[in-house]
C-alpha cells in the first residue's frame, strides 16, 4: 500500500528514525583496481584530517618485521588467480608473516588516531579492538576508462592489448579478493557488507571525496 509521506505518522524522538552517525575512528576502504580508490582515499583523509594508510604506508610502521614490498607482491603474485581456496592461501609460507606485519603496523595506526586503511583490515579487526569504523567500497564502471588509467600505471605501461590488459585488472581485483577471503567470511566486494558505495565513475574522482569526506567529518 503506497503511503503520503507528507501525512505519515511523526516520528520525532523515535530512535529507529533518528540514528546519529558518530564520527568514526577507522575508514575501511575496498577499491576496484583503477576505480582510482587511494587518490580518493588520500583526497577525503586531506579534507577530513584523517590518516591515509596503504600497504607501503603500513609495513613502513614496523621495519622490525622485516617485510618489504617485494615480499607482499611476491606473495600477491600468487594470489592473482580466481577459485583459490583459503586454505591454500593460509598454507603459503609468507602468509603469516605479511599478516602479522600488517596486524602489528593496523594496530599502531589505530592508536595513532582517525585513519582511513586501505584493502588490508576487516571489520571485525578493526571493532575487535574497539574501535568503531565505516566500510566503504569504490567501484567504477567503465571498462575502457579503467584501461586507461591501468596504462598510466608503471605496472602495466608496456601493455598494448586492450584485452591483455583487462585481465591485468581482474587479476588486481582477485589479489585483493583471495586477501580479504583469507581473513574474513564476508565476500569482497559484495555491496551488501558495506556502509557506503561509490561509483567513482559516476561521481568524478573529486567529488568522491568529497563524498567520502563527509563521512569522516
Amino acid at each position: 500500500m503506497a503511503e503520503d509521506v507528507r501525512t505519515a505518522l511523526n516520528t520525532a524522538g523515535m530512535a529507529e528514525f533518528e540514528k546519529k552517525h558518530p564520527k568514526p575512528d577507522c575508514v575501511l576502504l575496498d577499491s576496484e583496481y583503477c576505480s582510482m580508490g587511494r587518490m580518493i582515499g588520500v583526497k577525503a583523509c586531506r579534507a577530513a584530517g584523517y590518516t591515509y594508510y596503504d600497504a607501503v604506508i603500513l609495513l613502513e610502521l614496523v621495519p622490525e618485521e622485516g617485510v618489504t614490498i617485494d615480499d607482499v607482491t611476491a606473495f600477491e603474485n600468487r594470489l592473482r588467480r580466481s577459485g583459490l581456496t583459503r586454505e591454500e592461501i593460509v598454507s603459503d609460507p609468507m602468509y603469516a608473516k605479511i599478516t602479522a606485519a600488517f596486524d602489528k603496523a593496523i594496530d599502531k595506526a589505530l592508536a595513532a588516531g582517525p585513519c582511513l586503511i586501505h584493502d588490508r583490515a576487516t571489520v571485525e579487526m578493526i571493532t575487535s579492538r574497539g574501535y568503531t569504523c565505516n566500510y566503504v567500497l569504490m567501484y567504477a564502471t567503465d571498462m575502457d576508462a579503467k584501461v586507461a588509467r591501468a596504462r598510466i600505471s608503471p605496472l602495466y605501461a608496456d601493455l598494448t592489448d586492450r584485452e591483455e590488459i583487462i585481465g591485468k585488472i581482474r587479476e588486481e581485483d582477485n589479489i585483493r579478493s583471495n586477501y580479504h577471503m583469507a581473513h574474513s567470511d564476508t565476500v569482497w566486494g559484495d555491496r551488501n557488507i558495506y556502509d557506503l558505495c561509490i561509483n567513482s565513475e559516476a561521481l568524478g574522482r573529486d567529488f568522491a571525496g568529497e563524498m567520502l569526506a563527509g563521512l569522516m567529518k
